[in-house]
């Protein structure tokens, strides 16, 4: 097996405006042959750390240094991408909700069907790095038994235990044989840089603990827990959220009613909610800036249910 890095254009759909859709897809084969291993990117155009932290992975990777082939697609989804945001704005769709897609269907639909054959390729793992969105930070990695390992290794402290999404690129991947996880990590413009190294340095750990490169895995943190109840505090009411429990808490266990952060109306000041935690304990999974604007039902903050944690190494 000859080594090597190539940058491939896969023809997708072209559009009413004359432009051609593509995917931009990044190849590593490495100098001996071993498992095939995908990285997903930019699903949801609001998620751009997913996309640095692939292309961030990629370029610290040598070709002569890994065993078997690692295929990138940093931006999954470019005019969602484009926007900002986390579905396709020309037909509305969540691209991480119908897969394996429809070649002849729309423009959502399309991607979907080419990144179902990215996996369908001969992909034996696979990594979907996503993050909180423009406005809220998260920390943790989704769990399951085909890819356990690669969730223990990329050391995030909590572990959710919970069934792939149906028409997930995760769930397509579990139901072909690919031993896949999801990364949830950063957002919201927290401590970027951080959530960046974190993601490139549990990804580096994936390989080892695959045997695509070597090296010693780097064992779990020793506070790493398996949860399997993980709740979104969604306000009921519009307006601004003001967070008392923000980014820099995430990971702390909280006790039951504590103030995760109220809802203000702009105009008249007065306070229209107070969302709290729901569970004692409580686990802060994901929060917000000191103050952003929000809609009913809206993400607001997640928690995990504490009384469900076990140690990940059990």
């Amino acid at each position: 097996m000859t080594s090597g890095y190539s940058v491939e254009r896969i023809p997708v759909t072209r559009l009413g405006n004359g432009h051609d859709v593509e995917l931009v897809v990044h190849v590593i084969r490495g100098a001996k042959d071993g498992p095939k291993l995908a990285l997903f990117g930019g699903i949801h155009g609001d998620e751009p750390l997913g996309t640095e932290a692939v292309r961030r992975v990629l370029k610290q990777i040598d070709p002569d240094q890994i065993t078997g082939t690692i295929v990138g697609v940093p931006v999954a989804n470019p005019y969602a991408f484009e926007a900002g945001k986390r579905v396709t704005p020309s037909d509305g769709l969540n691209l991480n909700r119908i897969m394996p897609g429809d070649s002849e269907g729309s423009l959502t639909e399309q991607l979907a069907a080419q990144l179902a054959a990215i996996l369908d390729d001969g992909c034996t793992h696979f990594i979907d790095y996503h993050s909180g969105g423009n406005l809220a930070c998260v920390d943790y990695s989704y769990v399951h038994e085909a890819g356990a390992e690669m969730s223990r290794a990329y050391g995030c402290q909590i572990l959710y235990d919970h069934e792939s999404y149906v028409g997930s690129a995760t769930d397509y991947a579990l139901n072909r044989g690919v031993r896949a996880m999801v990364s949830e990590l950063g957002g919201g413009l927290h401590n970027t840089d951080y959530y960046l190294d974190r993601a490139v340095t549990g990804t580096f750990n994936v390989l080892r603990a695959i045997g695509m490169c070597a090296g010693e895995v780097k064992a779990p943190r020793e506070d790493q827990v398996v949860v399997t109840t993980l709740t979104v505090v969604r306000p009921r009411i519009g307006g601004l959220l003001q967070a008392e429990v923000g980014p820099d808490r995430i990971g702390e266990i909280l006790p039951a009613g504590t103030v995760l952060g109220r809802i203000v109306d702009p105009y008249t000041f007065e306070e229209l909610q107070v969302l709290s935690a729901p569970y004692d304990p409580t686990y802060l999974v994901l929060s917000r800036s000191p103050v952003t604007q929000v809609s009913p039902g809206d993400y607001g903050f997640m928690v995990a249910d504490g009384a469900t944690a076990k140690p990940a190494a059990e």
